[in-house]
């Protein structure tokens, strides 16, 4: 029936800052940046050599989500924090209480999404 993710949108309320970011902490790429409605682009950013894409949506409030809003896989949590503190996301790695062997990490973003990477 459906063969992919197309795209997952995350609340933002500043774009210029997220975009700051996803692109320059994180390393994900712009895929597409285009007006859309005054004062908002259409933001879309894509983890390189892969297919789905991140879009920036508006969002209502600033409250902190205690939920994940983004997960990303990795190999290698422990290099991966490193990298991330390297760009100033302090984080370290940590057991994942629900499954034993996998390592995990859990920080947020400039507007207050919850994003976890882990491995696989």
């Amino acid at each position: 029936m459906f063969t992919h993710i197309n795209f997952q949108s995350i609340g933002v309320l500043d774009q210029h800052r997220a975009l700051a970011f996803y692109r320059d902490r994180l390393g994900l790429e712009v895929e597409r940046d285009a007006p859309c409605e005054p004062g908002f682009r259409w933001i879309f950013l894509k983890i390189p050599g892969a297919s789905p894409l991140i879009h920036f949506a508006r969002r209502a409030s600033g409250a902190r989500n205690d939920k994940p809003d983004l997960v990303r896989v990795t190999p290698d949590v422990d290099a991966a924090c490193e990298t991330l503190k390297s760009r100033g996301v302090a984080k370290s790695p940590e057991d994942a209480v629900w499954n034993p062997g996998t390592s995990r990490a859990i920080f947020h973003d400039t507007e207050n999404n919850m994003i976890l990477i882990q491995t696989t």
